[in-house]
């Protein structure tokens, strides 16, 4: 077993090389330039309707960072020289901040790179950014899971990710997951028009942000700016976004939200959620974006982000994001006055079933554990087990990959009979499309069932009547 305390100023870079490279998976080396840490301080949130913990105070630090792979330094930012060479880093995160020791880190490289060496077949993009994170959502294989089932579900963008190791001033850190970051990009993260685009999230730390936006949906959540960043936004943009969301969340309960919303978008976005089963609507980093003022641009979900925990492990039901009455998308499937949305939920499965996804992502999960990624997270759980006290998902792999291969396969079919029934409620209930809300409703149950009610009669999900 390699000794974590072991200081590794003492050590030759060949001898650092070997130790923990020779875990298999990338080394991360950062050396701030005063050789102090990144600092910040816990908050919980104020009293009254508002959930969660954060940090604040956060003070970044200047540093050179150097990345290895196999024998090899691949990358090398350089001393810090402000917007020509080095990073800054901080801590970044709310409750995987708040409550680890091993603070998630966010990275502004002052040159633009491309810091993972994996991309999809036939990608070309230029994936050079300035903008990267260290997530310290290490304890499963969900994320990796999570990552490759965005790319096949052909979600607008899939943020690439990679098991590292991380060496801060000396000190070994553990298993982070080197990711890119949410920001705009048109060229390889998320594409709106630098003047008239925006990103926003409902967020339910907007109590730890600079500037919100009410959600007249959500008592506790409120929408937060991603891009522009707060300090930048106009009184123009300001208002635009405002009244684009007053739109969105009166749409959803009428028969114009079509007008509105990219559906297809916000389907797979809800669809990924389900098949993950996630149980955490308030940290679902639900995402939203416009690319311009053009009447054609709709607003849509481009991007799941961080579903490691609260996910993929209780079967049988919708995840709490399609149920959540404060979010908008069980409106939009009780929606009586228009059914595009339901119908492009099940016109998306379809598709997925078509396409074979879940037996991709079979494949996926039977293969990870043998990957060198695999074999390198395995090697490496140990010791970051040992720094950390914590991680013991990532041992055996093979054994935790059959559980996660398991779910894919019930989840499968507990899917198909979910949306085979609730395609019938507009197939089989008898007028229930012509129908006005005086003749009949629908009643979005806890257990996120939807009923018919019809006059005197109740229809289930399959169309049978209840009573």
């Amino acid at each position: 077993m390699v000794a974590i305390s072991l200081s590794l100023q003492a050590q030759t870079q060949d001898e650092v090389l070997e130790q923990y490279l020779g875990l298999g998976l990338p080394l991360v080396c950062i050396t701030t330039t005063d050789g102090t840490e990144p600092t910040s301080e816990n908050i919980q949130h104020p009293p009254g309707n508002y959930v969660g913990s954060s940090i604040t105070n956060i003070v970044p630090k200047e540093a050179r960072m150097q990345i290895y792979r196999a024998d090899t330094l691949w990358y090398d930012s350089g001393e810090y020289v402000d917007d020509e060479s080095g990073i800054k880093i901080k801590h970044r995160g709310n409750t995987s901040a708040y409550h680890f020791e091993n603070k998630p880190f966010k990275l502004k490289l002052q040159k633009k790179a491309d810091l993972i060496d994996t991309r999809e077949e036939g990608d070309q993009t230029d994936r050079r950014s300035k903008d990267w994170v260290l997530l310290n959502s290490v304890s499963t294989i969900h994320l990796p899971i999570a990552y490759r089932l965005s790319c096949l579900l052909g979600l607008e963008y899939a943020p690439r990710m990679q098991f590292v190791n991380v060496i801060i001033n000396s000190d070994y850190r553990g298993l982070y997951l080197l990711s890119e970051n949410i920001t705009r990009d048109k060229e390889c993260r998320i594409n709106v028009d630098k003047q008239d685009g925006y990103i926003v999230e409902l967020d339910p730390y907007h109590w730890n942000e600079p500037f919100s936006i009410e959600s007249k949906l959500n008592g506790v959540m409120r929408w937060t700016m991603k891009y522009p960043k707060p300090e930048d936004l106009t009184a123009e943009q300001e208002e635009n976004i405002r009244n684009d969301i007053q739109r969105l969340e009166a749409a959803v309960s009428g028969n114009d939200y079509p007008e509105v919303i990219d559906l297809r978008s916000v389907a797979l976005w809800v669809m990924m959620h389900d098949i993950m089963a996630t149980r955490d609507p308030a940290g679902c980093n639900l995402y939203v974006a416009r690319t311009d003022r053009a009447d054609s641009s709709l607003m849509r979900m481009p991007v799941v982000w961080d579903m490691a925990s609260s996910s993929m492990e209780v079967p049988g039901e919708w995840s709490r994001s399609h149920t959540e009455q404060g979010l908008f998308f069980s409106r939009l499937f009780a929606n009586e006055l228009c059914l595009d949305f339901t119908r492009t939920f099940i016109e998306e499965w379809k598709r997925i079933k078509d396409e074979g996804v879940f037996d991709k992502v079979i494949a996926f999960i039977d293969e990870y554990p043998s990957t060198p990624e695999g074999k390198g997270v395995e090697k490496s759980a140990p010791l970051h087990m040992q720094r950390w006290n914590y991680g013991y998902g990532l041992v055996n792999l093979k054994a935790k990959a059959q559980l996660a291969r398991n779910w894919m396969t019930d989840r499968q079919q507990w899917l198909d009979e979910s949306i085979s029934a609730m395609e019938s409620v507009y197939t089989r209930v008898p007028s229930v499309k012509e129908k006005t809300p005086a003749h009949h409703e629908k009643e979005l149950l806890p257990n996120g069932q939807i009923i018919i009610i019809r006059d005197d009669e109740t229809y289930s999900l399959d169309g049978k009547r209840i009573k």
